[in-house]
């Protein structure tokens, strides 16, 4: 909880309302209030991986809709200024994990995004865990 605190002052002193965090390494499904933000979160039982969504005192309010896939995708719906926008938290896995697992986020990741009317706006933060070259020596 500590580092969230941290993490919101942060956040307030750049003007950031919304911010996607990933590797959060929380327990469980919750909501709470982080110095003047509103964190939800997904996260595994063993405290593994996790996603979250920080929205600023201004635009909590509007969020209409929190939807929790697993520990490495969620997403949120606010309605601002008349437009819905879904924003995105994605946490990839990493190269050392098991093939299955890679395809299963991004068959997940995708039908998040394809089930967004194209009149609406989206926003992805994530972690990708993307690697240049073939090899660690490029």
């Amino acid at each position: 909880m500590g580092k969230s605190i941290e993490l919101g002052k942060i956040l307030q002193k750049r003007k950031i309302n919304i911010a996607c965090v990933q590797e959060t390494r929380g327990k469980g499904i919750w909501a709470r209030d982080v110095d003047g933000f509103k964190l939800w979160y997904s996260g595994s039982a063993g405290g593994k991986d996790g996603v979250g969504i920080l929205v600023d005192r201004d635009l909590r309010e509007l969020v209409i809709e929190v939807r929790r896939a697993n520990d490495r995708l969620m997403s949120i719906k606010p309605v601002v200024g008349g437009f819905t926008i879904h924003v995105i938290s994605a946490y990839a896995p990493q190269v050392g994990l098991d093939q299955e697992v890679k395809k299963q986020f991004w068959e997940d990741l995708d039908k998040m995004v394809r089930s967004i009317p194209q009149t609406e706006k989206l926003f992805i933060g994530g972690d990708f865990n993307g690697h240049i070259g073939a090899s660690a020596r490029g």
